[in-house]
């Protein structure tokens, strides 16, 4: 029987152990936390949960949607998104609303912002290549000031200038601010982009919903290893016949694989492959360029119900270390105990810098004051709060990512029976319903022997929806 090794335990990879456990093939798992589930995992302390990040399930596949629902049943809710940008002591829906721009920024800001769009379209301007560039043409110098700018440098932790503008075109839904004047007046009203509200939620967490995958994986007879970090490749030629492990408790082993689907990061998955076989110096040039950004997830546990109005909100402000504020509980009621309520804080940084490093305790101490500074202050209810840090959370569209990752993908594809996917594999956002889609085509094109198509199509891949991701443009 062939065996088939799945690096990763997420939504992609556990789709694809699923199907192959389906159709038969020993397929075993390989995840390096404690939980399934990847970047969809949901954590828990004393009844009080939160999910990493701001995942939904909505999916257009009405075939995956059954299988989630049968998978689910009465636990998968529906909800309602609502969504807002705090900036200056004021909020702003989200997605940015022609109507409530207007109507939030006042009198002078919005003079101010109409003469800052009208500079740039006066004078001749050289192509957007970065993401400051290509906001500042669109909407001018005091919406990207205010809004675009110092979040995004806050988010990635680098200039705005070192990022591409293939993040703004992914991101911002307005074409520009011509554009919202054009939908204040009715004179335009094609939607923008696809913006679903209404989403279905499982009711413990999006967790939840990898974990019965896990078990209903299981029950078909998949393998799955938590605890189990991957440390790299035994090689036959240009074939992987070996994944080498180590479990967290200690202890090393050496999965036999006649195929691998692996999901972890672009640059590690490249980077113990290249530990056997060394690659031309531009390739590995190019997966030394491709890089993460790192979370810490910060829950504060409160007494008594509800703090803010919305789902989640993202902080604008470039001095404030929090990204983005959810309450777990507008999601569903039972990520709290009863009577009692939380607020999720997502803070971006660096492996190894002051924000990863620092005790819980004064994080929280940082967390809380600047709760205070946004007038959202909670120091009476705080009853605890728990951490959890991410350091592969988001990959980084520098200047030449695209370039560096189709680079490093296709000299990938020359292991013939390696198969790369999902969010961080790609190195490219993607909803976990298309995660999920791929893990699926990814067993199909292994039951089937189409491994190599199967590799040089995905680096194509591109969603059709607004793709889940802590950021003010996602």
């Amino acid at each position: 029987m062939r065996k088939v090794v799945v690096i990763g335990g997420g939504p992609s990879g556990l789709a694809c152990a699923h199907r192959l456990a389906q159709e038969g093939i020993a397929v075993t798992v390989l995840e390096a936390e404690d939980r399934p589930g990847g970047l969809c995992a949901t954590y828990e302390k004393d009844g009080f949960r939160f999910d990493l990040g701001g995942h939904r399930f909505i999916s257009g596949d009405a075939a995956l949607a059954r299988k989630v629902r049968a998978w689910m049943g009465p636990e998968l809710l529906v909800q309602e998104r609502r969504s807002a940008v705090l900036h200056d002591g004021r909020y702003f829906q989200y997605p940015l609303d022609a109507r409530d721009l207007v109507r939030s920024l006042g009198v002078r800001e919005n003079a101010r912002a109409a003469l800052d769009y009208m500079r740039p379209r006066l004078a001749r301007s050289a192509p957007d290549r970065d993401f400051e560039s290509w906001v500042r043409r669109r909407f001018g110098d005091y919406l990207y000031d205010t809004f675009f700018g110092p979040y995004t440098e806050k988010l990635w932790g680098r200039p705005a200038r070192e990022i591409s503008a293939d993040w703004a075109e992914e991101r911002i839904g307005l074409l520009h601010l011509g554009d919202a004047a054009l939908r204040l007046v009715g004179l335009r009203a094609t939607p923008i982009r696809t913006y679903a509200r209404r989403y279905e939620y499982p009711r413990l967490g999006m967790g939840q919903l990898f974990d019965r995958i896990a078990e209903d994986a299981t029950e078909h007879g998949a393998r799955i290893e938590l605890g189990m970090r991957v440390t790299g490749f035994e090689r036959e030629g240009t074939r992987i016949v070996g994944v080498h492990g180590e479990r967290a408790q200690g202890g090393r082993v050496t999965f036999a694989a006649d195929a691998v689907y692996a999901t972890s990061a672009l640059p590690e998955i490249a980077r113990q492959l290249f530990a056997v076989s060394a690659p031309p110096a531009e390739v590995s040039a190019a997966a030394s360029r491709l890089r993460f950004r790192g979370l810490r997830f910060l829950n504060v546990c409160l007494r008594g119900e509800g703090v803010q109005a919305y789902t989640w909100v993202y902080v604008a402000d470039g001095t404030r270390r929090i990204s983005r504020i959810q309450e777990p509980a507008k999601r569903s009621p039972f990520m709290v105990p009863p009577g009692m309520g939380s607020l999720m804080l997502e803070i971006p940084c660096e492996p190894g810098d002051a924000l990863w490093s620092m005790p819980d305790d004064a994080l929280l101490e940082v967390g809380l004051a600047e709760l205070d500074a946004l007038g959202l202050g909670v120091r009476p209810r705080v009853v605890s709060s728990f951490t959890v840090r991410v350091e592969a959370g988001y990959p980084v569209y520098h200047l030449s990512h695209e370039a560096d990752r189709a680079r490093v993908l296709d000299h990938l594809c020359d292991v013939p029976n390696l198969v790369v996917g999902g969010r961080q594999g790609l190195f490219r956002y993607v909803f976990l319903d298309r995660a999920m889609q791929m893990g699926d085509d990814a067993a199909r094109a292994i039951a089937s022997g189409q491994m190599r198509a199967n590799c040089t199509e995905r680096p194509r891949v591109r969603a059709s929806v607004p793709l889940e991701v802590a950021a003010l443009l996602g």
